[in-house]
C-alpha cells in the first residue's frame, strides 16, 4: 500500500505536503470539513453552556474554550494523518497534562507556566473524582481551582469526539451521538436553576437538526444531488419553523416545565458527606460566657471583628430545630438545604450593603467549629498557619447562614470575609410585620397555651400576638444567670429543655437569660403559627471587640416574602440589672420543690444527637452490616464504582458479541445457500478477516492472485483452488464441499492471526467491517440485477461522433 493511501483521508479533506513529497501534519480543510467544524463548535459550545450555573467566575470559560479548539485541532490532525484511535487519545492526554496547568488549574505551577508534580496530580485526580467533589459543592463553584479542570477536559475530549466522528464516519445520525451525550451530561450534572433554556433547548435541536439535512444531502447519488434541491430547502426549512413554534407554544405546557416544580438533577440526589450533628449546639453552653463562670470569659476577649458597621450582630450558628432537649442545627439534607462545602468565593444570595470583615482570635478566645459570620456570606479568606487546613473544609448552609469548620477555630486564628448586609434587624419591635404562616417544629408545646393567650390579650394578627410575648417578657421578666454557689439564685439552673422551659413559664415571674428567653420566644413563635428560630451569636462593642458579656442569643422571624427578620435580645431581654424577687423565689421553691443542677461538664447534646442517634452510638453491640453489601455503600461509592465497572462489562460484551456474530455470519455463508456461492462465500470471508488484520490483499484480483499475495508463512492456495472448482467447476458439487473449505479456512485464520501483534488480533476483533461486507448471492431464480439508470447526454453533445 502506498503512502498516500495510507494517509489519504476518508471525507475529502486536500491533504497539503512538505518538499519531501510527504504528507504535512495538517491538511487543508475542504468544504465539507469546514461545514462539519462549524457545526461541531456550535453543538458542543452549546452544550457547556451547562456549567454557566455551577461554576462562579471567568476562568472555567476560558478553559473550556481552550479545550475545545485544542480538542477540534487535534481531531483535524488525526483525521489527516489517518491516526489510530490509540494514538490520537495519547496525544490528548499529553496536552491535557501539558497545557491543562497553565490553561484551567493554574495553581503550583513552575515559573508560571510549567506544570509541578502537585498541578500533575491534580490533572490527573479531576477528571476522575473531582465530578463527585463538584457536585456535593455549593454551586457555583470558585472557578480557580483545581476543579476548573472538568470544563477543560468536557471541552477538549467533546469537541475532539464530536469533530473526529463527524470527519471519520460518513453516517447521518452517527454525528448527533457525541453531542446529545454531552447536552445530556450537563443538565443532568447542573443545577436546579437551569443554565440556559433557549440555547441548550431551541438552539440545540436546531443546529443539530439543521447538520443531519446537511449530512444527509452528502449521501444522495452524484446524479441525484441537483434534482429537487430547492424542493427540499423549503420541506427543510417548513420543518424547522414547525419544530420551533411547537417549542415554543406547547414546550411551557410539558411535563417538569413548571417553575416551581424541582428539576431532577444529580446533585440533588446526592447526599453531602458530612453531617453537623457531631458539634453541640452552641446554645447549650451559653453559660460559658455569663458571669460567674468557671471559664472566666465574662469580661474577656474572645474575638475582634474589624470592617462591621457598629452594631452589626455576629452569628455563631442558626438554631432551626428543636427535639425537647435544645435549639440545634439541623443538616437538612432530606427535607431542606443542606449543609454544602463551599470555596473562598461565594454566590450573592441577596442584595444589600457589602461589607469585607476581619475576625481574629486572641489567646484565651473563642473555640469551636461554629465560624462567626455576619450578614449573606460571599467568601472566606484563612490566614495563618492554619489557613489551609481550615479552608480545606468549610461548609455552609445558605438557608441559614451557618458555617462549620470540622478543623475546629481556635485562639491564634484569623480570617476575612466578605458578606452582603440587609436592614432586616430591629433593636425594637416593628409595630407592624408581614410575617409568613405555618410552624416548623414538631415537639408538642401545648404547656404554652394558658400562657400565650394571657400574655398576648386581644392582640389581632399572629405578629401582634408574638410581639406582646415579647413585651411581656421584657417589662416583666428578670434576668439571671444562675448567680454564684452560695446566691439565691443558684436555682435557676441552665438549660432550654422542655422541663426547664416548663418551670420558667409556669413561674409567677419570668427568670433566666437569653438562653430561656430567646428559646421559649422562638416556641411561642412557632406556636403561634409563625416560622421562628433561634440565633447564637455576639453584639461587638466599640472598635469590635467582643467579651464574653457581649454574648447573646435572639430569635429570627420568617416575613411573607421567605426572608428572615432579626429580632435582637433588646427587643424581649428584661434589663441585665433587674433581678428575680427573692421573697418570690422562697414560694417558688416550696412550690416546685428543690432542684438538683446537672452533672458539670456535660453539655446537652445537639438537635441532631437525640435520643435515637444516642441509642444508635451506644449500641455497640449492634451487628454491623458487611462491607461486600452492595446496597450498604454510600451512594457516590455505587457511582464511582458503576463509572469504573460497566465501561469494562459493556466493553467485554461487544467484544464478545462481535466475536460471536462473525464466526455465526461465516458458519451461515458456508451451511445456507447455493453450494457455489458458499464455497465462494468461504473465501471472500477469509480475505475480509485478512484485511481487518492489517495484511493487504489485492482488490479485483482473482483467488489465487489473493492467495499468492498472503503471508508466505500461512498456505491459501488450496482454499482458492477449492473455491474456483466449486464455482467455475461442472455441475454442482456436494455441500460437504464448502463445509470442509471453511474447516481449511479455520485454520489459515489462526495463522493469520498468529502472524501479527496482539494488539493488531485486538482491533481485528473488534471490526465490524466484516459484517458489513454485502451478500451478492441471487437471492431467487430468475433475479436480475437492478438496471442502470439512463444516463442523460450532455447538453451540445447531439449529433457528435
Amino acid at each position: 500500500m502506498s503512502v498516500d493511501a495510507a494517509v489519504r483521508p476518508r471525507s475529502g479533506e486536500r491533504v497539503s505536503r512538505d518538499r519531501s513529497g510527504r504528507p504535512s501534519l495538517v491538511g487543508m480543510p475542504s468544504r465539507e470539513a469546514l461545514v462539519d467544524l462549524a457545526f461541531s463548535l456550535v453543538l458542543v459550545t452549546t452544550t457547556l453552556v451547562g456549567f454557566r450555573t455551577g461554576f462562579l467566575g471567568w476562568e472555567w470559560v476560558a478553559a473550556a474554550a481552550a479545550g475545545v479548539v485544542l480538542g477540534t485541532l487535534v481531531a483535524h490532525a488525526a483525521t489527516v494523518r489517518a491516526w489510530p484511535l490509540l494514538l490520537t487519545a495519547f496525544v490528548l492526554v499529553a496536552i491535557h497534562f501539558v497545557l491543562g496547568g497553565p490553561v484551567a488549574v493554574r495553581g503550583d505551577l513552575v515559573a508560571g507556566i510549567i506544570p509541578s508534580l502537585q498541578t500533575l496530580t491534580d490533572l490527573a485526580v479531576a477528571p476522575v473524582t473531582g465530578w463527585k467533589e463538584w457536585l456535593t459543592l455549593l454551586p457555583p463553584v470558585d472557578a480557580r481551582g483545581p476543579l476548573v479542570a472538568l470544563p477543560w477536559v468536557t471541552g477538549l475530549v467533546g469537541a475532539a469526539a464530536t469533530y473526529g466522528v463527524a470527519r471519520r464516519f460518513g453516517g447521518v445520525g452517527s454525528v448527533a451521538v457525541v453531542p446529545v451525550v454531552l447536552l445530556v451530561g450537563s443538565i443532568a450534572l447542573g443545577t436546579q436553576q437551569p443554565a440556559a433554556k433557549l440555547v441548550q433547548g431551541v438552539l440545540f435541536a436546531l443546529v443539530l437538526i439543521l447538520w443531519l439535512v446537511v449530512r444527509a444531502g452528502r449521501t444522495r447519488a452524484a446524479m441525484q444531488n441537483g434534482a429537487g434541491r430547492q424542493a427540499r430547502v423549503v420541506t427543510g426549512v417548513a420543518l424547522l419553523t414547525v419544530a420551533a413554534l411547537s417549542g415554543a407554544f406547547l414546550g411551557p405546557f410539558l411535563p417538569g416545565t413548571d417553575e416551581t416544580s424541582a428539576r431532577a438533577v444529580v446533585r440533588t440526589q446526592l447526599t453531602p458527606p458530612y453531617d453537623v450533628a457531631q458539634f453541640t449546639s452552641p446554645l447549650s453552653g451559653f453559660r460559658r460566657y455569663t458571669e460567674p463562670n468557671s471559664a472566666d470569659l465574662f469580661d474577656t476577649e474572645i474575638l475582634r471583628v474589624t470592617g462591621l458597621p457598629q452594631g452589626t450582630p455576629v452569628r455563631f450558628a442558626t438554631l432551626d430545630s428543636y427535639d425537647g432537649l435544645v435549639w440545634g442545627a439541623a443538616d437538612r439534607a432530606t427535607d431542606g438545604t443542606p449543609f454544602q462545602q463551599v470555596g473562598s468565593r461565594i454566590a450573592p444570595r441577596t442584595q444589600g450593603r457589602t461589607a469585607t470583615a476581619t475576625v481574629t482570635v486572641p489567646e484565651d478566645g473563642y473555640e469551636g467549629a461554629w465560624l462567626p459570620l455576619a450578614g449573606s456570606t460571599t467568601g472566606v479568606r484563612f490566614e495563618g498557619a492554619r489557613g489551609d487546613a481550615l479552608a480545606d473544609a468549610l461548609w455552609l448552609n445558605t438557608a441559614t447562614e451557618t458555617a462549620v469548620v470540622p478543623a475546629l477555630v481556635q485562639p491564634g486564628d484569623s480570617y476575612t470575609f466578605e458578606t452582603v448586609l440587609g436592614d432586616d434587624v430591629s433593636t425594637t419591635l416593628p409595630a407592624e410585620l408581614d410575617v409568613a404562616g405555618g410552624a416548623q417544629l414538631a415537639e408538642d408545646t401545648s404547656f404554652l397555651d394558658a400562657k400565650l393567650d394571657a400574655w398576648s390579650g386581644q392582640a389581632g394578627s399572629s405578629w401582634q400576638k408574638l410581639a406582646a410575648v415579647a413585651k411581656v417578657m421584657s417589662q416583666d421578666g428578670a434576668y439571671t444567670d444562675g448567680g454564684t454557689a452560695n446566691s439565691y439564685e443558684k436555682v435557676y439552673l441552665p438549660g432550654h429543655g422542655l422541663g426547664r422551659l416548663g418551670r420558667f413559664v409556669g413561674s409567677t415571674q419570668l427568670a433566666g437569660n437569653d438562653e430561656q428567653y430567646a428559646a421559649t420566644l422562638a416556641l411561642a413563635g412557632n406556636r403561634i403559627g409563625i416560622p421562628t428560630r433561634v440565633v447564637m451569636g455576639a453584639i461587638p462593642a466599640a472598635g469590635g471587640v467582643v467579651k464574653g458579656k457581649d454574648v447573646h442569643a435572639w430569635v429570627e422571624v420568617q416575613q411573607d416574602n421567605g426572608t428572615w427578620h432579626t429580632l435582637l435580645p433588646s427587643t424581649f431581654l428584661p434589663d441585665r440589672n433587674k433581678k428575680p424577687n427573692e421573697q418570690q423565689l422562697k414560694s417558688e421553691e416550696q412550690k416546685v420543690g428543690a432542684q438538683v443542677p446537672p452533672p458539670a461538664g456535660v453539655n446537652p447534646p445537639s438537635v441532631l444527637q437525640g435520643p435515637d442517634q444516642a441509642q444508635n452510638a451506644t449500641d455497640i453491640k449492634k451487628k454491623k452490616r458487611s462491607p461486600l453489601d452492595f446496597s450498604a455503600w454510600p451512594l457516590w461509592l455505587k457511582l464511582l464504582v458503576a463509572a469504573l465497572v460497566l465501561p469494562v462489562l459493556l466493553a467485554l460484551t461487544a467484544y464478545a458479541l462481535i466475536r460471536w456474530l462473525k464466526a455465526r455470519r461465516r458458519r451461515r455463508h458456508a451451511t445456507t445457500g447455493p453450494t457455489a456461492s458458499r464455497a465462494a462465500w468461504v473465501w471472500r470471508d477469509l480475505v475480509s478477516d485478512a484485511r481487518s488484520l492489517g495484511i493487504t490483499v489485492p482488490r479485483g484480483a482473482t483467488r489465487l492472485e489473493q492467495s499468492v499475495a498472503l503471508p508466505p508463512t500461512v498456505t491459501a492456495t488450496p482454499i482458492a483452488v477449492g473455491a474456483n472448482a466449486a464455482v467455475f467447476g461442472p455441475g454442482d458439487p456436494e455441500p460437504e464441499v464448502a463445509t470442509a473449505l471453511l474447516a481449511e479456512a479455520d485454520d489459515v485464520r489462526r495463522q493469520l492471526r498468529g502472524s501479527v501483534s496482539r494488539w493488531r488480533r485486538l482491533r481485528s476483533d473488534i471490526s465490524v467491517r466484516p459484517l458489513l461486507e454485502r451478500d451478492r448471492r441471487p437471492r431467487g431464480p430468475g433475479r436480475r440485477l437492478p438496471s442502470l439508470p439512463t444516463l442523460r447526454r450532455p447538453t451540445g453533445a447531439e449529433g457528435s461522433a
